[in-house]
This record gives C-alpha cells, sequence and structure tokens, in this order.
C-alpha cells in the first residue's frame, strides 16, 4: 500500500516532463470527455449550474481584503 503523497506523486509524474503545449492536449482532450459526459446526462443544467460553496476560511479572507480595500478607498493605510 502506498501513502496519499506517493500516490498523487506518482500520477502526477508523467505531467511534470510534458511541454505546454501536450499539456493543452491533455486538457482539451479531458473538456471532451467531459462535454460527452454531460450530453447524455438527464441533469446536464444541474450540473452545470452547480456553485463549490466557498469555505468559511475563503469567506473570512475576502471579507479582511474588502474591509482592507474600502479603508484605503478611504484615505487610511
Amino acid at each position: 500500500m502506498v501513502s496519499n503523497e506517493e500516490s498523487v506523486e506518482r500520477e502526477a509524474q508523467p505531467y511534470r516532463s510534458m511541454t505546454p503545449e501536450e499539456r493543452g492536449h491533455v486538457l482539451a482532450a479531458a473538456c471532451r470527455a467531459a462535454a460527452r459526459l454531460l450530453a447524455v446526462r438527464d441533469d446536464r443544467e444541474q450540473v452545470l449550474a452547480y456553485e463549490d460553496p466557498l469555505p468559511v476560511s475563503s469567506q473570512r479572507a475576502l471579507e479582511r481584503l474588502r474591509a482592507t480595500a474600502t479603508r484605503r478607498r478611504n484615505g487610511a493605510p
């Protein structure tokens, strides 16, 4: 049995030596496969409309950034 880290390392290894063009071909193939899968799903629109909720940590970070931007717009450091 291999660790999660080793499993991810093995899976990612072939992509490390690919050129950007080669990675682009892999990405295009994955997009085509996703489009084919969506085409046969009865719930296609629901799947496409789904948005992952932001983690609470990200929501808090955005609140801090917005507060900082507001302060700076109002002349505070």
